[in-house]
């Protein structure tokens, strides 16, 4: 807290403010401009330089924080796209994955994300082909059902698995040797290529009423079942590790193979869920920044109440919003105490230790220092006002000197002080007047 010892430091401190509000003003028209030319690089850049000024001065301003945060979330997205550009489509995706976690439908993520998945999708196919030109049919097949988990129906990854079956069918005897080799290839579990195979029977089988094209229809959709819990038991993993957003996208694609999985439309609900609560928990940081701490609480109850999997973190975030509020009134308590206010200062910290009865610092400490000193003043005060009915004006001086020892502040000891100086002087005066 700061004492105001002046009209001139008042307008000079006044002055001072309104000059950061500027400034913070200044740099957010620059970042806009920044970012009207398409510079989203350096638009993000001036508002992380003043953001630091800001945070290591104690507060962010709100209007700076939103600026901030949607330079940052443009900076992000236009980063993708330029790695997208030089072919770093792994990089680029975990920046749109980033954006995605603090903005969950931000503009322009969902194209640029197909989009980089159709350039790997492209590279992948472009290996399969000339796996299939050297006759190496295992790994082209491979490699076209890889690009495939990319980007679903991919056209020219269809094409290459066609012109696979095409060949194989003709080295393998047609359908028959297909179908065995779907069968072959259960006990790997390998279910992506057991549908293919099955998908192969079907399509070289014109007889749909014949056994063995029942049996591939039975086989794929058992394949794809499996291929199905396969991508599920993923997600799984992924949202133990705390990736919600690469879990619900497993989700999805478990939901798409075979949309009866149980508990699969729970999940993408609870992923949904997840992601609303991590919006929260980042709104909650920017608030307990701010001091906001109220705000910032009732964000991570919300967070707590939506989450299941992320209840640790959101509880650390609590119990860490706890106390910078405590030091936050701890600080305050002990302003006080500084400028001489015993009795506010006792009281702030009487507050702060019924709320930590545990004791957060010293302030339990301070709570007896500040009694002794006030119980001190008011026992001198009672001394000096008996020693002066009694007439003993030195003596009640000195206990009025004794409280400004105990308590500059309490009640007008000064003036007292001055007072009985006064009286004591006129009174010497007087004596030495009637020697004469």
């Amino acid at each position: 807290m700061i004492f105001v010892r002046s009209v001139p430091s008042v307008i000079s401190a006044l002055g001072f403010l309104v000059c950061v509000g500027c400034a913070a003003n200044s740099v957010v028209r620059e970042s806009e401009r920044f970012a009207n030319l398409g510079d989203y690089q350096h638009a993000f850049e001036v508002l992380d330089d003043e953001r630091a000024r800001q945070l290591e001065a104690g507060t962010v301003e709100d209007d700076l924080e939103e600026a901030y945060q949607l330079a940052r979330l443009q900076y992000l997205r236009d980063r993708a796209q330029r790695r997208i550009f030089t072919e770093r489509e792994d990089d680029a995706l975990r920046d749109l994955d980033l954006v995605e976690k603090l903005a969950p439908g931000f503009p322009g993520v969902a194209g640029l994300r197909r989009t980089a998945n159709e350039k790997k999708a492209r590279r992948i196919v472009e290996r399969a082909d000339r796996h299939l030109a050297e006759g190496e049919f295992v790994e082209a097949l491979e490699a076209y059902i890889e690009s495939q988990r990319l980007v679903a129906d991919y056209e020219p990854a269809k094409d290459g698995l066609n012109k696979v079956r095409e060949e194989t069918a003709r080295l393998n005897e047609r359908a028959q040797k297909q179908f065995l080799q779907a069968v072959r290839k259960v006990p790997e579990f390998r279910h992506i290529e057991v549908a293919w195979h099955a998908a192969a029977v079907l399509h070289l089988s014109p007889d749909t009423s014949d056994a063995r094209s029942a049996d591939a229809k039975e086989l794929q959709q058992a394949a794809r079942k499996e291929s199905a819990q396969r991508v599920f038991e993923r997600a799984k993993e992924c949202e133990g590790d705390n990736q919600f957003g690469a879990a619900r996208m497993l989700y999805l694609d478990a939901r798409r193979l075979n949309p009866e999985l149980p508990g699969v439309d729970a999940a993408i609900a609870q992923m949904d869920l997840e992601l609303e609560a991590l919006t929260k928990l980042e709104k909650a940081e920017f608030k307990m920044r701010n001091g906001q701490f109220d705000l910032a609480d009732q964000l991570l109850k919300d967070a707590y109440d939506l989450s299941t999997f992320s209840r640790g973190a959101i509880s650390e975030l609590m119990i860490a919003s706890r106390k910078r509020r405590a030091q936050e009134r701890y600080q305050q308590a002990l302003d006080l105490q500084v400028m001489g206010r015993k009795i506010e200062a006792l009281a702030a910290f009487e507050a702060l230790s019924k709320d930590w009865p545990d004791g957060f610092e010293d302030e339990q400490a301070r709570v007896i220092g500040l009694k002794v000193d006030i119980d001190g003043a008011k026992t001198e005060w009672a001394a000096a006002e008996k020693a002066e009915a009694a007439g003993k004006l030195e003596e009640a001086l000195d206990h009025y000197l004794a409280v400004e020892q105990f308590y500059a502040e309490w009640r007008d000891s000064k003036a007292q002080i001055e007072r009985l100086r006064a009286a004591i002087a006129a009174k010497a005066a007087e004596e030495g007047g009637g020697s004469k």
